[in-house]
């Protein structure tokens, strides 16, 4: 799906061709990958790409199946929700997905984070950490209940006995609370700059456009801009992204309007709904859209809130 006439960025790759690329280990076989890598027949090449976006849509399914047992899971044990280190578990759930819903419990929750999915008599695991806890470190801690584990600080798996769950449950919340304090579950958004829109010109970008390409130990510069007014209700995308058009007034043209996109972001307008009038504090990165009812420049959400000013001024 990707335009072939417009440079390929390390976003597209990220977002676009990478989850599709996993997605045959994730749902299915990497085999396909392999073969997909190495034919030389062009037609083969567009079946095997046109399996892998198959396969991957097929995760995505899995993953939100997934996370609404483990939300409905939480938001009806008190005792789930407020423990140090989360272990979550679930009948059933695909073995190739579980990372992705630890991952999305950590940024939902801000806590550590294991998914479960019990398998017969058997359990299989991932998990995800925050930075102040050493995920692997807590696993060696109970290291006589698995029957296999690895990882690292920030991500772990293992296999252990169904019925020994309950014991890890409690084993790895219990080291947690030796290691943490609340604070420690207070999720911070590292800013780089302050700007404001009509700041956020194609010359602009096209500077930033230098430092790419973005990823692991070069992430994308994050901005903020404030008391920027909401100029139409938030719209919900695919049932879990969120869509903003924000305006900014003062500048040389008067003020500057910009769309601005929050992936995974939906869930957040339940409790707190964002209507036009509202005005915002917004973390951002700058990115081009090329679609062609929808090209130009628009900002993607790392955080929002009600801006300082306005909640003081109220």
């Amino acid at each position: 799906g990707l335009d072939p006439a417009r440079r390929i960025t390390a976003g597209d790759v990220a977002f676009r061709i990478a989850p599709r690329i996993n997605a045959a280990g994730r749902m299915d076989i990497a085999q396909t990958v392999v073969e997909l890598f190495c034919t030389r027949d062009e037609d083969r090449a567009r079946e095997l790409a046109q399996k892998l976006h198959q396969l991957n849509a097929d995760r995505q399914d899995e993953e939100r199946r997934i996370m609404a047992e483990i939300e409905a899971r939480i938001e009806g044990e008190p005792a789930l929700r407020e423990a140090f280190c989360m272990v979550v578990d679930g009948e059933g759930w695909h073995r190739g997905v579980i990372g992705i819903a630890a991952t999305r419990v950590v940024e939902q929750y801000g806590r550590p984070a294991i998914v479960v999915t019990r398998e017969g008599e058997e359990a299989h695991g991932s998990g995800r950490s925050i930075p102040a806890f050493h995920l692997l470190n807590s696993l060696e801690s109970c290291a006589h209940l698995f029957t296999r584990y690895g990882g690292h600080a920030h991500a772990v798996g293992f296999a252990l006995p169904a019925n020994r769950i309950p014991e890890l449950r409690a084993a790895l919340d219990g080291h947690a609370r030796q290691r943490l304090t609340v604070a420690d579950f207070e999720q911070l958004q590292e800013i780089d700059a302050e700007v404001t829109l009509d700041q956020i010109t194609p010359e602009f970008y096209c500077a930033l456009d230098q430092l790419q390409p973005f990823g692991m130990g070069n992430r994308a510069p994050v901005f903020v801009a404030r008391s920027v007014k909401v100029v139409i209700p938030a719209q919900i995308l695919k049932d879990e992204h969120l869509k903003l058009r924000v305006f900014q007034s003062g500048g040389p043209q008067g003020g500057r309007a910009l769309d601005a996109l929050g992936w995974w972001m939906a869930e957040r307008l339940q409790s707190d709904p964002v209507v036009a009038g509202n005005v915002l504090d917004i973390a951002f990165t700058i990115e081009r859209n090329s679609h062609p009812e929808f090209a130009g420049l628009q900002l993607n959400l790392c955080d929002f809130r009600r801006a300082v000013a306005a909640a003081g001024s109220a």
